[in-house]
């Protein structure tokens, strides 16, 4: 009895330790031989740092170990071409991998689940491409009527929300597992606040305690601190000459206030500068102040800027974007601009363009 007993137990231990381990059976084209494979986990600082190294031989290779259910990425070659890599969940069971024009993963539930989602994800990419093509190739044409513009634009958004949708859904339904909680992390700045919040919301403490996942719930709590109806939050910076001021010294004061957030180095934010310096000159002098924060570093280069550009406006220089007003007012990008009423409550955060001409036209008719 005793030695049935032993036997079972024996087994069970067997069992269970089995049950705690992955292997990954990888294969791939012959030409591969001789070079080796890489399993390589992702840092929080989206580095990628090799655990286990398996030579290809015959179009295979293996890799096995403890199966914490983290996320990894197996590759063809430490630094090799995006299509030779592809995320895997270290869960329980064989995972199979097949390298090739269409790579697939299967074997285990969260695998497969990830993979099926992935392929879908591709296929909404690969439209979306296809769409910003077709707007490129009209306009190389000359044949891009504002028209045709208009209506490939909004094909594009319809898209992107269709992306978003999906990738929101997978979240939701995998957020207690590494592919949900890795997809959240690097989609997560796409969200608008409302979905960020309630996505964290389902995650435990743990994940929050992240270093980057708690960078993220800091500017949520800064962003709803800046959101329209707050009153502005106040910050001192030097202005170009080195003399500090404040943004209530602008703001506040009884006057309609823009602030800009920009850059000589931001693209955009220069082409934006024409269409400013119309506003400025159209509602100067009908109760309406703006003011520039620059993030550049280069204090010549903002001088020259400045002057090249004709900027009238006053500016001020944030140079530490490390810990500064990009945090502080939970920037995405920039140009970002914050529209505040004349008693310095926000009213409108990010306008340009058409939609900053029509909101200022209706404050000041």
């Amino acid at each position: 009895m005793r030695k049935i007993f032993f036997l079972l137990l024996t087994a069970t231990f067997l069992w269970s330790c089995q049950n705690q381990n992955f292997t990954i059976q990888g294969t791939v084209d012959n030409a591969f031989d001789g070079t080796y494979a890489y399993l390589q986990e992702i840092t929080e600082t989206g580095e990628q740092r090799t655990l286990q190294t398996a030579l290809i031989q015959n179009g295979t290779f293996t890799f096995t170990g403890v199966a914490d259910n983290t996320l990894v990425v197996v590759s063809l070659g430490e630094m090799p071409d995006p299509q030779n890599t592809v995320p895997v969940i270290l869960e329980s069971g064989t995972i199979r991998i097949t390298f090739g024009e269409e790579t697939s993963v299967a074997g285990t539930r969260i695998n497969t689940l990830f993979h099926e989602f992935r392929t879908e994800q591709l296929k909404i990419s690969e439209k979306m491409m296809s769409i910003a093509q077709r707007f490129y190739e009209k306009h190389v044409a000359g044949t891009l009527t504002d028209e045709l513009a208009n209506e490939i634009r909004a094909e594009h958004a319809k898209v992107s929300e269709e992306l978003q949708e999906l990738n929101v859904r997978f979240i939701r339904n995998n957020i207690d597992n590494a592919a949900g909680r890795w997809l959240l992390r690097v989609t997560i700045n796409n969200l608008s606040l409302e979905i960020q919040e309630e996505l964290l919301a389902l995650t435990d403490d743990s994940f929050r305690a992240k270093a980057d996942i708690a960078r993220i719930i800091a500017r949520i709590e800064s962003a709803q601190k800046v959101a329209v109806g707050q009153k502005f939050t106040n910050f001192t910076l030097p202005n170009p000459e080195g003399e500090e001021v404040s943004l209530s010294d602008f703001a506040g004061q009884g006057n309609y206030t823009l602030v800009v957030f920009w850059a000589t180095w931001c693209g955009p934010c220069i082409q934006s500068i024409p269409q400013l310096r119309e506003i400025y000159a159209r509602y100067q002098n009908r109760g309406f102040e703006m003011v520039g924060v620059s993030f550049d570093r280069d204090h010549d280069a903002l001088v020259n800027g400045i002057r090249e550009y004709n900027i009238t406006w006053p500016q001020m220089v944030d140079l530490n974007r490390a810990n500064s007003t990009w945090d502080l007012y939970a920037i995405r990008g920039i140009p970002h601009t914050v529209l505040l009423n004349r008693e310095g409550y926000i009213i409108a955060n990010s306008l340009r363009g058409e939609a900053l001409d029509n909101k200022l036209a209706e404050l000041m008719p």
